[in-house]
């Protein structure tokens, strides 16, 4: 059976509970109400990581608590594509409708044949790499295994260079 790999940036003191959709279900998310456990990743670390660092929410880099990259594998015969055309109007927007979180609610049932779901990314508009959403509450889950976790530094340009400039950066000169 051929298999997908994807990726997710968890936080560390979370691993135990990585499958499970837990931080969706107490906060919800885009594409998941309050209440509804779902499982975020993304089908290349670089995405994983770009939608995970947009939440950060302005905290420091020195404050986050160790975070890891995992790279999980699910059978690909269990995963099926959102077509852009089918997405609810606004999903894209940062300040998304309310009906954008009820969208999945109908695929979320146990019965539905499809594990997870490839979305595209709002932060990579027009990307070819997906977002990925695991139902954790679906027969296939024990399906889907942790192939590796690894310690994940979030380097301080990063914050440094996402911060508004005032004025364009000087050019250096280099020297030969």
């Amino acid at each position: 059976m051929a298999a997908l790999l994807v990726y997710r940036v968890q936080k560390l003191k979370h691993l135990d509970t990585a499958l499970t959709g837990g931080g969706a279900r107490r906060t919800g998310g885009r594409w998941s109400p309050v209440d509804v456990p779902l499982v975020y990743a993304s089908t290349s670390p670089e995405l994983a990581f770009l939608e995970n660092m947009v939440h950060l929410d302005g905290t420091p880099l020195a404050d986050l608590p160790p975070f890891g990259l995992l790279t999980l594998e699910l059978p690909a015969d269990a995963v099926a594509e959102i077509p852009l055309a089918d997405l609810p109007p606004g999903w894209d927007q940062r300040l998304y409708p309310d009906a954008v979180p009820q969208f999945l609610l109908p695929r979320l049932r146990p019965t539905d044949p499809a594990l997870a779901f490839t979305m595209p990314s709002v932060v990579l508009p027009g990307s070819p790499t997906r977002n990925v959403l695991i139902n954790p509450l679906h027969p296939r889950i024990a399906e889907v295994h942790i192939l590796s976790t690894q310690p994940l530094v979030f380097d301080e340009r990063l914050r440094s260079a996402a911060l508004p400039v005032a004025s364009p950066p000087k050019r250096r000169s280099r020297k030969l």
